[in-house]
């Protein structure tokens, strides 16, 4: 086993506290929890999909039960001068929690999408075909209140470039494009 110094555990444990610091910033700073309910309360004519939170989540448990976990080392190394080894509580303790974690991250964020796929049937979107953004490879999940948004040249083009910050000026566009068709 490899013997670590109380200086590689506390320093393992402040980079795992930043790792998981950034995505906290990155989940609330981007309004990511948010964005779906905006969207339908604010009746957007196409709303977009987005369950990538839940990576987020699931790297924010990863990084800081690794956080707490290389912490719990450092205070073990300064005490005894012994790391906890493979069958200690806490090793177990951070195995499970990491698995919730990725379980956040993997089967957690499809079954997110799916939850928020029939709440959007319920509210009356149809899902369109997905939209490739042009500018990378990313498919983005589009639901539209009147599905000729899906088929309408114009509409399309448009939606080719929007990212999720530009709904808030393209939705008047849409109303008022309805209004006048």
């Amino acid at each position: 086993m490899i013997k670590h110094s109380p200086r590689t555990a506390l320093t393992s444990s402040l980079f795992c506290f930043a790792i998981c610091l950034i995505s906290i910033v990155m989940l609330f700073s981007t309004n990511m929890l948010n964005f779906f309910n905006h969207q339908i309360i604010n009746n957007y004519q196409v709303i977009y999909l987005d369950a990538k939170y839940s990576g987020f989540i699931g790297s924010s448990i990863v990084t800081l039960s690794g956080a707490l976990f290389m912490l719990w080392q450092y205070i073990c190394l300064k005490r005894s001068n012994e790391s906890l080894r493979a069958k200690h509580q806490s090793v177990k303790v951070l195995t499970i929690v990491v698995i919730i974690g990725f379980l956040f991250i993997f089967p957690g964020q499809s079954l997110e999408k799916s939850r928020l796929e029939s709440q959007a049937e319920e509210k009356g979107y149809q899902a369109c075909p997905p939209f490739t953004l042009l500018i990378s490879s990313v498919s983005i999940d589009a639901w539209v209140k009147d599905f000729e948004l899906c088929n309408d040249p114009e509409v399309r083009a448009g939606s080719h470039f929007v990212n999720r910050y530009d709904l808030i000026p393209l939705n008047p566009k849409l109303h008022s494009y309805f209004e006048h068709n």
